[in-house]
């Protein structure tokens, strides 16, 4: 049976974006409309200045509304100033967290979101999910943006460890897509084909692309943005994060709940993924992707991401808990044996040093 699918009707990746904004269609949407500008705080707001000149010219006005954090608090104080405005338009522009908070007060003040990304550091830039800081970190549902609007030379001034944590967040496809079909025959879930197909297309595309021995940042960088993008339509069409969050997200999910949350989110996926792997026994075949965290600056030892062993065991121990969700996890008893085997194959002592 078909079904509706929320996803966006424009996509922009080139170097010079925001100064060739006007010769876009997204430009004739601004006609006339009041535009909540949204994004983070530091390095963001030159950006945020730029594209403030960009679409002055065709908005009736534009509000600048900091974010400087996606606390729950903040997105309260910012909505009441969207909606008090009135604004019939959200901008949001920024890393994960401002683009969080643009898809957060847009979804709930029922208002079209565009998003500007600052940085490709996880799928926030185009998926239907945002993460809020409450107690802790969580995860809700959100109406995908209308618009995704990528400027290169913006992503290349971005810090490297955030296009790290972007690689990170999107290579988990793969070991979240056998978590998903071992759920599947298990008959602990339903399977999506075409979301699947997508999902996987994206990390196989970047995967394909990284492999080059001429690679070039412009080409990593599109890749990563394209196959981000794929992937957040992917969990649209799934109507879940499913496609791109397996084990390896539910490690990650206890760490930040049970350990303090001492790296980004893509980071901490990339240890994920190599435990996870591990586990679905994957961890020395041909195609393992542990081969290429050396290539891509991936964390080899949860100790870079300042974790002890002893974190590492509770995260494993918590993470089949972190939500209702059936992986590779639910296949192993996780005894402490287990868990102190899993650790001692996985971290080896020589990948401290890598």
């Amino acid at each position: 049976m078909a079904q509706t699918v929320d996803i966006p009707t424009q996509l922009i990746i080139e170097h010079g974006a925001i100064d060739h904004l006007h010769r876009t269609d997204i430009y004739g949407w601004l006609e006339g409309r009041k535009i909540a500008l949204i994004s983070g705080t530091g390095e963001t707001r030159k950006f945020t200045e730029r594209i403030k000149e960009a679409v002055l010219p065709q908005a009736k006005d534009v509000q600048l509304l900091p974010a400087q954090d996606n606390a729950l608090e903040t997105i309260n104080a910012i909505e009441r100033e969207v909606l008090e405005a009135g604004s019939d338009m959200i901008i949001g522009v920024g890393g994960g967290r401002a683009l969080d908070v643009a898809k957060v007060v847009g979804t709930r003040s029922n208002v079209t979101v565009l998003l500007m990304p600052t940085a490709v550091s996880n799928d926030a830039i185009c998926s239907p999910v945002a993460v809020i800081k409450m107690s802790k970190r969580t995860s809700i549902g959100v109406h995908m943006p209308s618009a995704v609007i990528v400027d290169l030379d913006v992503l290349a001034s971005s810090p490297e460890r955030l296009v790290r944590a972007g690689i990170g967040d999107l290579i988990s496809n793969r070991t979240a897509l056998y978590d998903w079909d071992l759920a599947h025959r298990a008959d602990q879930g339903k399977m999506y084909t075409f979301a699947r197909l997508m999902a996987n297309n994206a990390i196989e595309a970047f995967m394909n692309t990284i492999k080059s021995a001429s690679l070039t940042e412009t080409e990593l960088l599109r890749a990563l943005t394209e196959s981000l993008v794929m992937s957040g339509i992917a969990m649209s069409v799934a109507g879940s994060s499913r496609p791109c969050s397996g084990s390896e997200h539910l490690i990650s999910h206890a760490l930040d709940y049970y350990c303090g949350g001492k790296a980004l989110h893509g980071e901490q996926v990339a240890i994920g993924v190599l435990i996870a792997e591990y586990l679905q026994g994957r961890h020395h075949s041909e195609d393992n992707l542990r081969q290429y965290y050396k290539k891509l600056g991936l964390p080899l030892h949860y100790e870079q991401l300042g974790y002890t062993r002893e974190e590492m065991w509770e995260a494993i121990r918590r993470a089949p808990t972190m939500r209702n969700r059936y992986t590779i996890l639910n296949e192993y008893a996780l005894t402490d044996a287990q868990i102190e085997q899993i650790l001692t194959d996985v971290f080896p002592d020589e990948s401290r040093l890598n």
